[in-house]
């Protein structure tokens, strides 16, 4: 308990401005990403990819209920997207890569959903890695978040092994839900998780 306490205590001296007062900030562009057509994409890497390139103007990502069967990589030139699911319930972003696989990926390039951009913001989406790790015990990575400044917000991360790499930079997790079996959250990010279970 007491690294804890001494954890929070140094993070509250470290400004997270941008992602937690998110609400108070204007959005400049919003982009519907709807996979029966009734958006501007049907792909969420299109949605995100169609954002300028060192782009400093909030842009909103809105993901229409949905099972999207991608990979999605933001790159650390498209900051400042708020990507938003109508729920995690109806919302999520699935992938079954795996370290070791026939494709050759690694535990890093396993991941389902991969985030280099700082100042990020995910709500109501889910991040899941499908592969079954009872077959093989070997990382397989829902999500993987460099990016300085990033916050989740009622968001599902759901994978079984290395679930979450919480990797690098400041980050905020509030109301999430995060399931796995070994080491489903890892990584060196200063971050605080807020009534996430």
């Amino acid at each position: 308990m007491r690294w804890l306490v001494l954890f929070l205590s140094v993070f509250s001296s470290i400004t997270l401005r941008a992602p937690v007062a998110i609400a108070s900030a204007s959005i400049a562009r919003t982009i519907v990403v709807d996979l029966k057509g009734g958006g501007n994409f049907k792909s969420i890497q299109q949605a995100i990819d169609s954002v300028p390139d060192n782009n400093n103007n909030w842009t909103k990502i809105h993901v229409a209920s949905g099972v999207y069967r991608e990979k999605v990589n933001v790159r650390n030139t498209k900051s400042y997207i708020v990507l938003e699911g109508d729920g995690a319930q109806t919302t999520s972003i699935e992938w079954g890569d795996y370290n070791g696989d026939s494709s050759g990926h690694d535990t890093e390039t396993s991941a389902t959903f991969t985030s280099y951009a700082s100042n990020f913001v995910a709500k109501r989406i889910t991040f899941k890695n499908t592969y079954n790790g009872f077959a093989k015990l070997t990382p397989a990575v829902a999500a993987w978040i460099f990016g300085d400044k990033s916050a989740f917000y009622y968001c599902s991360f759901i994978g079984f092994q290395d679930t979450l790499a919480d990797t690098l930079g400041r980050h905020y997790f509030k109301g999430c839900y995060i399931e796995g079996v070994t080491d489903f959250i890892f990584g060196y990010g200063q971050s605080i998780y807020e009534v996430s279970f």
